[in-house]
Order: C-alpha cells, then sequence, then structure tokens
C-alpha cells in the first residue's frame, strides 16, 4: 500500500469522529502554557490502532467544580520535553461523547516512538503519554507485544498493568514491547443480585502501554 495523502486522512479522521493531527515537515519547541492536572483527566491518556503512517490518540475531560472544559489541544512531540513538536491540532469536547476527545495523528514515521499530551484551554493539561506507530509493511523484524483480556472492575486486579509496565521499562530498549492488544467483550459489574454483564460500550484493541500507567475503560 502506498503512502496515504492528508485528504485521505482527513476524510478517515472524519468517520472516526476525531480531529486530525497532521505532521508537519519541520518540528518546533512547544509556546504550550500548561498546568498538570491529572485529577482532571480521570482515565488518562491512552493511543490505539496504530498504524505506519498514523495512531489514533485518546483522553478524557468531564466537567469539574475547578475547571468546566470545551476544547482541548494536543501536542505530538518526538522527545518527552517536547522540544520537537511534530504535529498539534484542537478538538471539541460535548456531553454528546461523554467528554471524550479523539484525535487522528497522522503523516508520521512507521516504527517510531512519539510523545503525546493534551491541554484545556484553561492551561490544564494531562499526564504525558507515550506510543509507538506500527512498523512498515517491508519491515521483517519481529514484533513483540502482549495480551490482556476483560476484567471485573470491583475485583480489582488493575495492578497487572502497572507489573506489566515496570518489567517493560527494565527490559532492555530492543526487547520492550511495541504494542498492548487488549481484547475485552463484556465489563463486569458487581449489584446487589449479584454479577451483571454488559457490552462493553466502546471497543478497544491495540493500545500500547502508556509509561506513566494510564487506565483504559
Amino acid at each position: 500500500m502506498g503512502l496515504m495523502t492528508r485528504r485521505v486522512f482527513v476524510a478517515l479522521a472524519a468517520s472516526y469522529g476525531a480531529s486530525l493531527a497532521w505532521c508537519t515537515a519541520y518540528a518546533r519547541s512547544s509556546n504550550s502554557s500548561r498546568e498538570e492536572g491529572r485529577t482532571l483527566y480521570p482515565q488518562g491518556v491512552a493511543s490505539g490502532d496504530p498504524h505506519p503512517e498514523s495512531v489514533i490518540l485518546w483522553t478524557r475531560r468531564p466537567l469539574s467544580e475547578r475547571s468546566q472544559s470545551r476544547k482541548l489541544s494536543v501536542e505530538i512531540a518526538d522527545d518527552l520535553a517536547f522540544d520537537r513538536v511534530v504535529a498539534s491540532a484542537e478538538a471539541s469536547l460535548s456531553a454528546d461523547t461523554n467528554w471524550t476527545c479523539r484525535v487522528l495523528a497522522a503523516g508520521l514515521k512507521p516504527g517510531h516512538i512519539y510523545w503525546y499530551r493534551f491541554t484545556d484551554e484553561h492551561g490544564f493539561g494531562s499526564r504525558v503519554g507515550r506510543t509507538i506507530t506500527a512498523p512498515s509493511e517491508k519491515d521483517e523484524r519481529p514484533v513483540r507485544f502482549a495480551f490482556v483480556s476483560c476484567q471485573n472492575v470491583q475485583q480489582g486486579a488493575s495492578t497487572a498493568y502497572r507489573r506489566m509496565i515496570w518489567e517493560d521499562e527494565h527490559r532492555p530498549v530492543s526487547d520492550q514491547l511495541e504494542f498492548v492488544l487488549h481484547r475485552t467483550e463484556r465489563q463486569r459489574r458487581w449489584w446487589p443480585t449479584g454479577i451483571q454483564y454488559r457490552a462493553s460500550s466502546r471497543a478497544v484493541g491495540c493500545w500500547h502501554v502508556s509509561d506513566v500507567g494510564a487506565s483504559i475503560r
């Protein structure tokens, strides 16, 4: 498959209900004035559906007594310090999407590590996420990934994710995970009458482990 054009990605982002963050030819230093406010982003950040040229970025910024937001900006950078920002975009928030935000970052390099973060119009920012684009179709190197499945929210055991992240951080870079396949058909919740099951409201697949242990629901 050949390289996809920006026009194609515009249409693709619209089909996802996402904003488009297109990679520019020249990186720049971030000029964002922000204060990290993780409690305003209770589900953290996540990236998913990696392709050689693109990846979906996600977060949730609900209303709070501290601050109410209707718009988020996202920055994607080559480095953790955000001295080399390669793409940025703005996205709207509304109750119609349960205050979630999707951004399609495109025009990226295959098999490349990127850092990303969200900031609202008041300057309150999310934690920083780390993602990796998929390798190119011609890349014959083996791919390293982990597999996780559905879980009972009330029983917890979410520490397994933190353990997975800790083990990955302590491996040589060449042995670290490139993506996590999250297969979840149902969410289990405990009610007085017993355990009830319901289909997950969002399909989740191929989500990369966040270095800071972001939760995904």
